[in-house]
C-alpha cells in the first residue's frame, strides 16, 4: 500500500447502490494496485471509501498568487 505524506487531489466517480452516479472533488489518501482509499465531502460530512482506480482522475489544485486571492 502507498500512503503519501500529503494526500493527492482527485476527482472520484461515486457509484451508489440505487444506480446513481456522482463526481466529487476528493483526495487519494492511500492506494494499492487494485484500489484507492478516497476521501470527499458529501452533505457537509467527510466520507471515505475504497474505490476502484478507474473511478479516480487526477485533479489540480488552484495555486494562490500571493496577493490574498
Amino acid at each position: 500500500m502507498t500512503e503519501p505524506a500529503k494526500a493527492r487531489p482527485i476527482w472520484v466517480e461515486l457509484e451508489y447502490s440505487d444506480g446513481r452516479r456522482q463526481t466529487a472533488k476528493g483526495f487519494a489518501m492511500a492506494w494499492t494496485p487494485s484500489a484507492v482509499y478516497a476521501q470527499w465531502v458529501e452533505f457537509s460530512r467527510a466520507r471515505e471509501a475504497w474505490v476502484r482506480p478507474d473511478q479516480c482522475t487526477r485533479r489540480e489544485l488552484a495555486v494562490e498568487n500571493g496577493k490574498g486571492r
